[in-house]
């Protein structure tokens, strides 16, 4: 999904949008440069506001596509699978509460917040008419019934079928899960009404359960998870034993049914999280100067893009040693040119790199060499300069062909690498 243009009214008009799931909400702050659209300021004001109002819609897009839905899926994602429409996306974001626009200090800048809630973003996946409950289990244990279900999910936790450990992202619709891989929690099992009003879960970072009270009530189930489930990191595994607990009993399914469910996270994945590019003047300049150190260094097979997540790398048909993450020495090469350009964001950027396979029919083991042969791309770059923190990598095996695999070229297109800047783009000069 690539974006056309340079910007709103050739970058007049900027936004910076953030998520905060604490209080539900998706803030944006969209903002109009005077001296750049050659409005003056005060006098041109209402030109000036209609301006924004024109321009906010598709501003506010791309950003609200990076919101996460699940464990394998953002609201970007949702788009290009056509499980979710841009024009249902589009009212959600024209419904949003507008302040009235106000003048900095200078009159150089005229600016508006918009806030969109979550429970109505959340509530375009709502499509079940009715909640349906799990099957109680063939082993019970002893239990009472509880007025609600808290999860401590703080601190780094294992990644299920990782030898690695991270924190918890929040998400539109996390799943709970036991550590034995049962299905303990998902949106199908909340009242439609509800989920669509509330969402199903509740964030929160406090363990002052005064803050949540009205959710889980007096006598909550307690858990404290054990490890972390999903390519996005969203979903919490829980003790064999809690839950037990829950599905042992019907009133405690009946929790799950009515959304009594509350997730304490890390503060810092909670609250000011930024959603999205910023496309400023410095996002513009690394567009730039990468582009042209390619250029300089012509290496085949590379793309650079503008997509909803940010400027894209895309590296096709990166070569290993068969069913290995080993990558081939002749690589290294472009692997040099690759990093020189990236350096260009500057040294406070951040990169995500995605693994990507063919498909061969064995999503497993695709999904497992994915993952590995990020990795791998990661480590690489952090060996030509780029700092090791500022890198993260996952893999998504077959899952997402930009080809068809029933050629050979159209599986070398599918055996990629993506390497997106997601935030902190600041050009080095």
């Amino acid at each position: 999904m690539l974006l056309s243009g340079a910007g709103a009214q050739d970058r007049a008009i900027t936004a910076r949008t953030s998520i905060n799931w604490k209080t539900e909400t998706v803030l944006s702050v969209v903002s109009l440069d005077a001296v750049k659209s050659g409005i003056v300021l005060p006098t041109g004001r209402n030109a000036a506001i209609q301006m924004l109002e024109m321009e906010t819609p598709a501003l506010l897009k791309d950003p609200f596509f990076s919101v996460l839905v699940d464990s394998s899926e953002r609201i970007g994602d949702s788009m290009e699978l056509e499980s979710l429409s841009l024009s249902d996306l589009n009212r959600i974001i024209d419904a949003g509460k507008t302040t009235p626009p106000a003048f900095s200090p200078d009159l150089k800048n005229l600016s508006m917040t918009h806030a969109v809630s979550l429970s109505e973003l959340g509530s375009l996946y709502i499509r079940h008419r009715s909640a349906y409950e799990s099957a109680k289990p063939l082993k019970t244990v002893p239990t009472m019934p509880y007025s609600g279900i808290l999860v401590d999910a703080r601190g780094a936790l294992p990644l299920h079928g990782e030898y690695a450990s991270d924190r918890l992202e929040p998400c539109l619709f996390p799943k709970i899960w036991s550590e034995d891989m049962d299905l303990a929690y998902e949106k199908n099992m909340v009242e439609p009404a509800i989920a669509r009003a509330h969402g199903i879960v509740s964030y929160s970072s406090s363990t002052d359960e005064n803050d949540y009270r009205e959710i889980i009530g007096t006598t909550p189930l307690r858990i404290v998870a054990r490890g972390i489930f999903g390519q996005n990191r969203t979903d919490p595994l829980i003790p064999v034993n809690d839950y037990l607990k829950i599905v042992s009993l019907p009133q405690n399914r009946k929790l799950l049914a009515q959304g009594k469910v509350v997730i304490l996270c890390d503060a810092d994945r909670l609250e000011g999280t930024s959603l999205g590019p910023v496309r400023d003047d410095a996002y513009y300049f690394a567009r730039g100067e990468i582009r042209a150190r390619l250029e300089r260094k012509p290496v085949k097979n590379v793309d650079l893009s503008d997509t909803w997540e940010g400027l894209t790398m895309t590296i096709y048909d990166i070569r290993f040693e068969a069913d290995t993450s080993r990558i081939l020495a002749d690589e290294k090469g472009r692997l040099d040119v690759i990093a020189e350009a990236l350096k260009a964001a500057g040294p406070d950027a951040r990169f995500m790199v995605e693994g990507h396979t063919a498909n061969v029919g064995k999503p497993g083991g695709e999904l497992r060499l994915s993952v590995e042969r990020a990795r791998v791309i990661a480590s690489e770059l952090a060996k030509r300069g780029i700092a090791a923190d500022n890198i993260g990598f996952t893999g998504y095996g077959g899952a997402r062909p930009i080809a068809a695999n029933d050629t050979d070229e159209g599986r070398a297109k599918n055996r990629r690498v993506e390497i997106t800047i997601k935030q902190g783009t600041s050009a080095s000069r």
